[in-house]
């Protein structure tokens, strides 16, 4: 497989906001996990700057940042495409003409269309010049997202100017909080020194370790893309398949440390064991392995406030018990991943084939 890896700053910015917005479940997660995860003064500082200058333009912008996830990212990184070992800054990202933007607004919709709206590209298209109202009414039904998203995703669709002033304008004004905290420079001084210090080598044993152990085996004859990000870097966002590509945002931690060697079959399947142990995530597991579900779906059967089912299904999440697709938030469980748990078992306790 051929690995590209680079940073494109913007999904730092990201991860920085998805913080902002889950930091209880995300650091509950990862002390599950054996990781004791503390933010870094800038991370801290940053949140706090956030919450102070939280107005309603900018509570629009992170709101659908933070809820469309790996959607959002789409609306950046046009104009350039990763090479090896590049760094893109987020004025890198920033859209001047409106031929760049409407390339981002084509990508946008294509996948809103197949992964939020049950839609092809033609029929979404067709909606959009002859229908409005269905597209409108199509966008109100997505589940898991707030008015806020949805304010945002119809002035894409049908004001694609004033969205894009609204993107350039309140990603500058949180580029600003970004570079007041000082995590900007914080992240881009440990992206330069893991660019200066790090082989190539290192970056594929240590992505191939990540496969093993989340039993990944994608698609070879399409390149992979690693983009790194270090607000919150023991946090990935998953593979993610696209028609020609792969894409994988990875903490720079995870590559120096957590995958740096092969994890040990015992390792992993305690992490699984007490993953698993836990009465709620079981429940969870034995759900969804009738019925892949939306977060909102878990929700209602559960009973369980939001941010506590986002906690439980992260964690399932990384212990590659579920996979959670990431263009429209439905997760299903990984039974390769319980295939393999079966298999090791026998091994690890001597068991022999079962008959």
């Amino acid at each position: 497989m051929n690995i590209i890896y680079g940073y494109f700053e913007i999904y730092d910015l990201t991860m920085a906001i998805y913080y902002v917005y889950n930091t209880s479940s995300v650091e509950k997660a990862l002390k599950v996990l054996g990781v004791d995860f503390k933010p870094s003064k800038e991370l801290t500082k940053f949140k706090a700057l956030l919450n102070e200058n939280m107005d309603w333009s900018t509570r629009i912008y992170t709101t659908f940042m933070n809820e469309l996830g790996v959607i959002a990212p789409i609306l950046f990184p046009v104009k350039i495409k990763m090479t090896d070992r590049s760094i893109v800054t987020i004025e890198d990202t920033l859209c001047p003409s409106k031929e760049h933007f409407e390339k981002i607004r084509e990508r946008f919709i294509k996948v809103l269309a197949v992964r939020r709206l049950n839609a092809t590209f033609e029929e979404l298209t067709n909606l959009l010049e002859n229908d409005s109202n269905k597209v409108r009414d199509k966008v109100n039904e997505i589940s898991g997202i707030s008015n806020n998203s949805r304010w945002f995703i119809n002035q894409l669709l049908f004001f694609p100017d004033t969205a894009r002033d609204f993107l350039d304008a309140n990603t500058e004004r949180l580029l600003k909080l970004y570079e007041e905290s000082e995590l900007r420079n914080r992240n881009l001084s440990s992206v330069k020194k893991f660019m200066e210090k790090t082989t190539r080598e290192r970056v594929t044993e240590s992505i191939t370790n990540y496969f093993d152990y989340y039993g990944l085996s994608p698609d070879s004859s399409k390149p992979l893309y690693v983009a790194l990000q270090n607000s919150v870097s023991r946090t990935n966002s998953g593979l993610m398949s696209y028609p020609s590509f792969h894409l994988l945002i990875l903490g720079i931690e995870e590559i120096t440390q957590d995958f740096a060697k092969r994890i040990p079959t015992e390792e992993r399947m305690q992490k699984l064991i007490k993953v698993i142990g836990d009465k709620t995530r079981f429940e969870i597991l034995r759900y969804i392995s009738n019925k892949p579900s939306t977060q909102k779906e878990l929700v209602k059967h559960t009973r369980l406030s939001k941010s506590t089912i986002s906690y439980h299904t992260s964690l399932l999440f990384k212990a590659s018990l579920i996979d959670i697709d990431v263009f429209n938030n439905v997760a299903h469980v990984r039974k390769d991943t319980f295939k393999r748990v079966l298999g090791d078992l026998r091994k690890l306790l001597k068991l022999g084939d079962s008959k």
